[in-house]
């Protein structure tokens, strides 16, 4: 558990982790992981994502961030992309999960969210958003 002291007062920072078959609530006590990460942002910006494709390393530890600078609500749907993922989320976006994965986020005008998650598949990944009349994607490539 990472420890920080602000002013006297002990925080203790606890990230929580989604897990396929458990759902919320295991916690991964944040800086134990034992990788390093990387971190990529994801504008959407006048109905596109930017950029608009995405390169990653298998088995490399990812913090996505998404950031609307649109004025309308927008979704983030990585399709195939988080099966059997763990996947740990943050920010102001609302996240849905199906059975085995994370489905996707809607995330606010001016919003953010983060997903930390370590890419396991190599392969071409799109993603776009799915609301109506959005149409919006991209490619996420994952290579060993």
């Amino acid at each position: 558990m990472k420890r920080i002291k602000r002013a006297g007062v002990l925080v203790a920072l606890v990230c929580g982790t989604w897990s396929p078959g458990i759902g919320f609530g295991e916690f991964v006590p944040a800086g134990t992981l034992d990788q390093e990460e990387i971190a990529v942002t994801v504008r959407i910006e006048s109905r596109r994502f930017i950029p608009h494709v995405v390169n990653l390393r298998t088995g490399q530890q990812v913090r996505l961030i998404l950031k609307n600078e649109d004025v309308e609500l927008h979704a983030f749907v990585p399709a195939n992309l988080l099966v059997r993922t763990n996947v740990q989320v943050s920010g102001n976006g609302a996240p849905q999960f199906g059975k085995d994965e994370f489905h996707r986020v809607l995330i606010p005008s001016g919003g953010q969210v983060e997903l930390v998650f370590t890419s396991k598949v190599e392969g071409s990944f799109p993603f776009f958003c799915d609301l109506p009349g959005h149409i919006m994607n991209g490619t996420i490539v994952v290579d060993g």
